[in-house]
């Protein structure tokens, strides 16, 4: 049995699927980032407070082969949604 490699570590290649409908994308991880509650789950105007707690919300930023710039939710459940996996080099 074989570990995963993390895929939120800068420089890492990774793919992944954005919707159920697209083709696989490769791209390489440019940002790890962290932003405060601004995410579909909680409702508008809650600011991402839940019981009176702020929520943290992981970010990564993905560098495409045309230059674009993917930022997408780094939050486990979302990253299997999106079936993005670190492409090993080795």
């Amino acid at each position: 049995m074989s570990i995963p490699l993390p895929v939120d570590v800068p420089g890492r290649r990774v793919s992944f699927r954005p919707s159920p409908s697209s083709h696989i994308l490769e791209g390489e991880v440019v940002r790890v980032f962290f932003k405060y509650g601004e995410d579909a789950r909680w409702p508008k105007g809650s600011k991402g407070y839940e019981n009176g707690m702020r929520q943290l919300f992981k970010r990564i930023s993905v560098l495409l082969p045309d230059g674009r710039i993917l930022n997408m939710s780094g939050e486990h459940e979302d990253l299997r949604q999106k079936e993005l996996v670190a492409i090993s080099d080795g």
